[in-house]
């Protein structure tokens, strides 16, 4: 398995509960995950441009015109390619997708996306449960979404103590002249006073918390800068934008995308190189060179030295008048 220890965690979770849907069909009640939260959640785990998406084959298997319209159904196959470090993992899902419209074309045109969507969940559930797969289990296992509980059943013991006690002395009245107390020891709190309370509780949690957040922040160890440092990996959306305005190192095509040399640096667990060691490729060769198993024979073999490229684009965005 090439998958880094982050991923590993992130596909072993259990799926948000707020995210799993349910609809009836055919007097039975399914859950399900919405389309645009898979590939959101694929994004997240595997990379934006760490997973592809291929349609294989979509057929209309049925159409027919209807007195309310026209109605189709589609079959979909899709392959789902994912890179892990050095690998390149392959999954297939079929699915299937069927619409009801007052045109053909809009018909065939929601079918045929259903069906792709489908198809695309069926591929991914088999990474785990975060696409779903949990999902085929009892349903007294999957988590359920914590029901939020009222503002009263919400407040700080130390609230709740302070309501208490009011409650205690306004309630008895009887014995509220004879308590032997100063009046200053009796004050009678109304809601607002309660809110009051609250919420400066609430702001001193958060200002503490800032203030540790502050304290991590300057405590951090810039690891460069050690007797055995580790390599400094600068980022810069600026050079990247830079490096993508100029033409493919292979094929002159324009516009590019900035690749890391992964050889260019140590790897390190799920980062990427400095972005000094970028350059550009058009979706193509970028594509190609991903699928390729060692980077370093794939420049060779188009007797490109890419470091030297870099370096001189790096340069350039330092010193433009050079």
């Amino acid at each position: 398995m090439s998958f880094n220890i982050t991923q590993l965690r992130k596909l072993k979770a259990s799926i948000r509960p707020q995210y799993i849907k349910q609809r009836e069909v055919d007097g039975k009640t399914l859950n399900y995950l919405e389309g645009w939260y898979i590939i959101s959640e694929a994004n997240r785990i595997f990379g934006f441009d760490g997973w592809d998406r291929e349609t294989i084959s979509s057929q209309c298997v049925w159409q027919k015109q209807i007195q309310s319209g026209f109605t189709c159904s589609y079959l979909t196959k899709v392959k789902i390619i994912v890179r892990a470090g050095e690998r390149l993992i392959q999954r297939e899902g079929l699915g299937s997708g069927e619409a009801v419209a007052s045109t053909p074309g809009q018909a065939h045109e929601r079918a045929s996306k259903s069906a792709e969507t489908d198809a695309t969940k069926r591929a991914l559930s088999t990474f785990g449960n975060p696409f779903g797969l949990s999902l085929y289990r009892d349903k007294t296992e999957l988590p359920k979404q914590k029901e939020r509980r009222p503002l009263q059943m919400r407040r700080s013991n130390s609230t709740q103590e302070l309501i208490k006690n009011q409650e205690s002395i306004t309630t008895n009245s009887n014995g509220l002249d004879k308590l032997d107390m100063p009046e200053a020891f009796r004050p009678v709190m109304n809601p607002e006073q309660i809110f009051s309370i609250e919420k400066n509780t609430a702001l001193n949690d958060r200002n503490h918390n800032m203030q540790m957040r502050t304290l991590e922040v300057s405590l951090k160890v810039e690891k460069s800068a050690l007797a055995i440092g580790e390599p400094k990996r600068v980022r810069s959306r600026h050079h990247l934008r830079f490096v993508a305005t100029q033409a493919c190192l292979i094929c002159g095509r324009t516009p590019s995308q900035a690749h890391h040399l992964r050889f260019a640096q140590p790897r390190a667990m799920g980062r990427k190189v400095s972005d000094e060691y970028t350059v550009p490729l058009c979706a193509t060769h970028h594509y190609e060179l991903h699928s390729k198993g060692n980077e370093s024979e794939w420049w060779e073999q188009w007797r490109i030295e890419p470091l030297k490229i870099a370096q001189d684009l790096w340069l350039t965005q330092i010193n433009p008048d050079g």
